[in-house]
């Protein structure tokens, strides 16, 4: 028996009466030198080409600090959504400051406004973080920081792998273009800027390029296995240190499209500006904020007791982990029934574990109490989170769809 991989974990809004679920690079005559640091401790214009970039991510990172601005943008006909992070690093610490916006407006394709962004249209979110190392922060609107940390057990660091990678290789915030610029090599000499920089033009896969997006999107661009390639454009200082980067993957949007990720969206482009080398303060944690261990504060959905509410708010923009807190004001969605799936199906199999899903659910909320039920918005629907695998028998047309759900209502 062959097994295909899950399928992403998503919620569906269900209404209860519809049945839905190289070469060398000469220096120009006359110009100094960049002095940046390298493998070989020539300056970065006078690595052999294609060791440039990587010359230059460490000559970046050894200017100590830098203030950043990250920024991934997708177009479609209702407009675009934006989500955009600024903030201060420090390498020498390993630590940054970090505030996140995501704009999304309300004739956005919603499908995969709620997803993919993990963001329902009209949303005009804004966050901070703090990473230390290898553990991430965030401050909730009450004022406290949920810590996340990489050396937390093995069960809850999978289920927030997507996020910790935030805590980057190339810079201490990860998820950039800095990453995808930290492994990149030229294949072409670049482009020598006013300011005696240099502007470097050239392809990579779309699949190391994803560094830059969120891991979800990231993940089916790396797991569709396609050849496309994205253009890449990065622009150095004179002393051969990262101060710009840009890919547009358009290239790539067919593919997710194929895979149903991110329908609607008709451009897909991410940004990086740094600046501030070497003079950029990184602040501490302002002094008595409550800081709360995430694993000991936050669970996954499924281990919700019917009845039980919890908030989303936890900065993964996921519901990956979610935050148990009393039914009221702070609850964003309450539990009335699990459902677990194992059929047997004869043809195509996608979807259907989804469906199953939300029939089993919709029974669960005719019988489920009333308390429970009656904060739904929209009023009279449920929505279905969980997951499926399918495995396919080596012969024959028969395959096995199993998953386990959980059925709740959305309060706001």
């Amino acid at each position: 028996m062959r097994h295909s991989r899950g399928l992403r974990t998503a919620a569906v809004t269900l209404p209860l009466l519809l049945a839905a679920v190289g070469c060398q690079t000469a220096q120009p005559a006359g110009e100094p030198a960049a002095k940046a640091a390298s493998p070989t401790g020539k300056p970065v214009f006078e690595e052999r080409l294609s060791a440039q970039l990587g010359a230059a991510s460490r000559a970046t990172a050894a200017s100590g600090s830098a203030r950043f601005t990250a920024t991934v943008t997708y177009g479609s006909a209702g407009g675009d959504a934006v989500e955009r992070t600024t903030g201060v690093l420090d390498y020498a610490k390993d630590t940054a400051r970090v505030e996140r916006s995501v704009v999304v407006p309300r004739r956005f394709p919603e499908k995969a406004a709620t997803e993919d962004l993990g963001r329902a249209p009209g949303v005009d979110a804004r966050e901070r973080y703090a990473v230390e190392e290898n553990t991430i922060s965030y401050r909730t609107p009450r004022g406290t920081w949920l810590r996340y940390s990489a050396s937390g057990s093995k069960e809850f660091t999978d289920t927030v792998s997507g996020f910790l990678e935030y805590a980057g290789e190339a810079a201490p915030w990860g998820r950039t273009l800095a990453e995808v610029v930290h492994h990149a090599s030229a294949e072409r000499s670049p482009e020598r800027t006013a300011a005696g920089g240099r502007r470097y033009e050239l392809k990579i896969y779309a699949r190391t390029a994803s560094e830059a997006l969120p891991n979800e999107i990231a993940f089916h661009l790396n797991y569709a296995r396609s050849d496309d390639k994205v253009p890449l454009t990065v622009e150095l200082d004179k002393d051969g240190r990262l101060v710009r980067a840009q890919a547009d993957f358009a290239p790539a949007l067919g593919g997710l499209h194929a895979e149903g990720v991110l329908v609607g969206v008709t451009s897909l482009r991410a940004d990086y500006v740094l600046a501030g080398h070497g003079s950029t303060k990184v602040p501490p944690v302002p002094a008595g904020e409550p800081s709360q261990d995430a694993e000991k504060t936050t669970t996954t959905v499924d281990a919700l007791k019917p009845g039980a509410c919890a908030s989303e708010d936890t900065g993964l923009g996921s519901m990956t982990r979610i935050l148990p807190v009393p039914c009221g004001k702070d609850a964003d969605l309450r539990v009335f029934g699990h459902a677990r799936v194992d059929k047997t199906v004869q043809g195509d199999p996608q979807g259907v574990g989804e469906a199953a899903a939300g029939e089993k659910c919709r029974s669960r909320y005719r019988s489920a109490p009333a308390a429970w039920t009656s904060g739904a918005r929209p009023a009279g629907s449920f929505q279905v989170y969980g997951g499926t695998s399918i495995s396919y028998e080596y012969t024959g047309a028969d395959s096995t769809v199993s998953g386990d759900y959980t059925c709740y209502v959305s309060l706001r």
